[in-house]
């Protein structure tokens, strides 16, 4: 039996008391992790978070469907070997839809990629692109930048001279800060594709006197990671199994920031948040506001990881590699097409249209470059990579112009029309059915669902020359 003095309406005081109580101390705490991360006082913290992002620019690119980019830079931070080296350098284009979830695309960018730097004032250099945002945090920039921007003051105009693109927001975090906000929200669940071991990571900083190496391994399959282990796991460069190439780096890299933003985006996560935010602290530099946070979150807080565009960008497509140690003087990769066109066409069409996904199409590419040289298996991956279904029809006899042929029978004109215009040709569609000469009708290839071929032809492939040359 209760004693007397609990009575129904003290024990609803008492909850509503307790509710206060743990709802005030996540508050407070937010908004001072919020003042921290964003460099303003808490109270004006309290009041962009009140506002919920309204009329921020990414409110405003969302309300006007209109694509955002945004750089992501990482680095190692304080007591590393070159502490604004961008080891990990990642594009994330957001497209807004009208109706329902916007579509994103994260493009993954190798640091070994030689090219021009733009320094600003009309100054270049070149060197790895990695090197881009620490010359402007080592003061090689626009002298005008602050302490807060220089890095990406020289990072994102290279970035945007190389991919055509313009960057509306920029994301710089060191390594710290990655491994906290791990942990901040309880690890991470991470598929890991294939085992491997990696007998070459680096055990400290060489600039501290420690250039050993330690050995690491990951098992296949599903891995929880606290924010140590997703670390090494998205920095292992030597690895075996295939993992010790750009392209499989790139990939486990998107898939630790996937399995980051699933559980900032559960309800623990959402709970964890003073904790991720303080995690951020002085070790993240970004260009975006409060309001513009809150926007991002409410923007694609219900996209489907699993349907995330998963692109890279390295020696496989629009790069190669220098032929180091023979040819050069160290691993460099670079642009097959030295005007940057190609690669700033195929960024510009990362998002092919609702209609197009909405066929499905069976995408068939053919090599009629006559130059052996993988064009066929390229364009297969390039248009997996944008969810198309292609496969890999090897060579076929030499021609120049690339075809689009239609064997769809009407079923995927929009994939074909699409295809059509990338590549800057019209449709070709197979000719009607024929009389056979016993009386009967020859089969008409354009009545039956062949999908769509693609024949590349050798002026596509004229911008994969792949002649070596430091302005490139």
């Amino acid at each position: 039996m209760a004693p007397r003095w609990v009575t129904p309406k003290r024990v609803v005081l008492a909850v509503l008391s307790a509710v206060l109580i743990v709802v005030g101390t996540f508050g407070v705490r937010l908004a001072l992790a919020l003042s921290k991360a964003f460099h303003t006082d808490p109270f004006s913290a309290v009041v962009a978070a009140i506002e919920g992002g309204h009329g921020s620019s990414v409110d405003v690119a969302h309300q006007n469907l209109q694509r955002i980019n945004i750089m992501l830079y990482g680095y190692g931070g304080d007591g590393h070997n070159g502490a604004y080296l961008t080891d990990s350098l990642m594009l994330v284009s957001i497209m807004p839809s009208a109706n329902g979830p916007p579509e994103i695309a994260e493009v993954s960018l190798p640091r070994d990629w030689y090219a021009p730097i733009q320094l600003g004032g009309g100054h270049t250099t070149v060197g790895r692109v990695n090197e881009a945002y620490a010359d402007g945090m080592l003061g090689r920039g626009p002298v005008n930048a602050s302490a807060l921007t220089a890095g990406a003051a020289v990072a994102n105009p290279t970035f945007e001279h190389l991919l055509g693109i313009h960057i509306d927001h920029w994301i710089g975090v060191d390594f710290q800060a990655f491994k906290e906000t791990v942990d901040a929200v309880g690890g991470v669940d991470v598929n890991v594709a294939n085992a491997f071991t990696d007998d070459q990571y680096p055990h400290g900083e060489c600039d501290q006197g420690d250039c050993s190496y330690i050995a690491v391994h990951f098992n296949s399959g599903m891995q929880h990671m606290n924010g140590r282990t997703a670390l090494i796991y998205a920095r292992s460069r030597h690895g075996n199994n295939g993992e010790g190439s750009d392209f499989a780096r790139s990939r486990r890299q998107q898939l630790v920031i996937a399995a980051l933003k699933q559980k900032v985006v559960s309800v623990g996560g959402i709970g964890s948040l003073p904790d991720l935010i303080n995690a951020l602290g002085d070790n993240v530099r970004t260009d975006l506001q409060i309001g513009d946070v809150e926007s991002l979150y409410g923007l694609i807080k219900d996209v489907d990881v699993s349907k995330i565009e998963h692109i890279s960008i390295d020696n496989t497509n629009f790069l190669y590699d220098c032929g180091y140690p023979y040819s050069c003087g160290a691993y460099w990769l670079y642009t097959n097409d030295k005007s940057f066109t190609s690669l700033a066409h195929f960024i510009d069409k990362l998002f092919p249209s609702s209609a197009v996904k909405a066929e499905k199409a069976v995408v068939t590419v053919e090599d009629a470059s006559g130059r052996n040289r993988g064009a066929s298996g390229r364009w297969t991956s390039l248009l997996s990579q944008l969810g198309f279904t292609a496969s890999d029809g090897g060579s076929v006899v030499k021609q120049t112009v690339t075809q689009v042929i239609d064997k769809s029978g009407g079923a995927d004109t929009q994939t074909a029309q699409w295809l059509a215009d990338y590549f800057g040709v019209s449709v070709t569609k197979p000719p009607p059915a024929t009389a056979s000469p016993s009386g009967g009708t020859a089969p008409a290839q354009a009545s039956t669902n062949g999908g769509v071929v693609v024949v590349l032809g050798t002026g596509e492939e004229k911008t994969f020359s792949g002649n070596p040359g430091v302005g490139s």
